[in-house]
């Protein structure tokens, strides 16, 4: 059963205690002004991001936001006809511009990826236990049966129940959950130190996802893993997030701590994605507010702002890009915050 706490945000899934000094003091993923582009048209513009040992960030925004393609940048998984410019440092390692042998060194034993949907990402004709040894053989060192040996230890690691029978099934067997689980244990087969998670929970129904975010807490605790989450769901951002990015057409408008960030969000577009979502607090019968428009297109972004068109708050300054601006762990990109101007609103 999942508890929650009194979290400003909504509620931490309640996991086991914290190391202490899990969240280590250097970032393990460093990204600065990282920019991608498809031709003239700029997909991510000028992101700056950073996750530590024993953290998560988590990535939110509506669909098309840039936030997959942000994570695709980090392991330069994009495909060839995108450009990357700026910088990610993963580990100290220049990634941009990097040879591919330094990428593959990277992946998989380092950083490693999940996705959202576990049913196309696993392999329909393999069995899952081999799936998983498949990986263990390529990023260690490790024959035989210590390969087996490997594979019960990470199912059993995630929480799958009568390993010897369902490390034989194919994906096809196995609930949507339990396929999200096996992709959990390949990502950890190689005892990464960074976990990219890309909408892990989308494809499943709550009780589910509870379960997975669940463990996924859990995990981190247990191996110290920095974990960047992509979400379109502020639920999930509620209980798993240490600190939020909050994107929208390509550009991070906000950041904060998870806490700070529900009690007190200060771009217009952050505060219209906390009026949308289903709260403890809203009256039975009480209609949602809906954001207005919809995202431009890359093709079709507005001169300045590019929530400006959909902004009640826009001002004639909109027109101009405005910068994100702020102290410690909280920034703002946003005209009316006064921080454009050195004014604090």
């Amino acid at each position: 059963m999942v508890r929650l706490s009194n979290s400003k945000g909504g509620g931490k899934l309640a996991a086991s205690s914290p190391i202490p000094g899990a969240i280590g003091a250097g970032p393990i993923l460093e990204i600065s002004r990282l920019s991608v582009h498809a031709g003239p048209n700029a997909l991510v513009e000028d992101v700056s991001l950073s996750v530590r040992r024993g953290e998560t960030l988590c990535l939110v925004g509506e669909s098309g936001c840039g936030k997959s393609l942000t994570c695709m940048s980090m392991l330069g998984l994009l495909d060839d006809n995108l450009n990357m410019a700026g910088s990610i440092r993963l580990f100290g390692t220049e990634t941009i511009g990097a040879p591919e042998s330094v990428l593959n060194n990277l992946r998989g034993s380092d950083v490693a990826m999940i996705f959202q949907n576990p049913m196309v990402s696993l392999n329909p004709v393999q069995r899952v236990g081999a799936q998983i040894a498949e990986a263990i053989v390529e990023h260690t060192p490790l024959r035989g049966a210590a390969v087996d040996r490997r594979v019960v230890e990470l199912l059993d690691q995630v929480g799958i129940p009568n390993v010897a029978r369902n490390k034989n099934y194919y994906p096809h067997q196995l609930s949507g959950g339990m396929c999200q689980r096996v992709m959990i244990a390949m990502a950890l087969a190689c005892k990464p130190k960074l976990l990219i998670a890309d909408e892990p929970t989308t494809a499943l129904d709550v009780t589910i996802q509870a379960q997975i975010l669940r463990l996924l807490r859990d995990l981190q605790v247990e191996l110290g893993l920095g974990i960047v989450l992509v979400t379109h769901d502020l639920g999930v951002v509620a209980e798993i997030a240490d600190q939020v990015a909050v994107m929208y057409a390509g550009r991070v408008v906000e950041t904060a701590p998870v806490d700070e960030l529900f009690e007190d969000p200060r771009h217009p577009y952050t505060r219209a994605l906390m009026a949308s979502r289903i709260g403890v607090g809203r009256q039975p019968g009480t209609p949602l507010d809906a954001i207005g428009g919809t995202v431009p297109a890359p093709s079709a972004r507005p001169v300045g702002c590019n929530f400006a068109p959909r902004c009640a708050m826009a001002q004639e300054k909109c027109g101009e890009d405005p910068k994100l601006l702020g102290s410690g762990q909280r920034a703002v990109a946003c005209h009316s915050s006064g921080l454009q101007t050195g004014r604090v609103a």
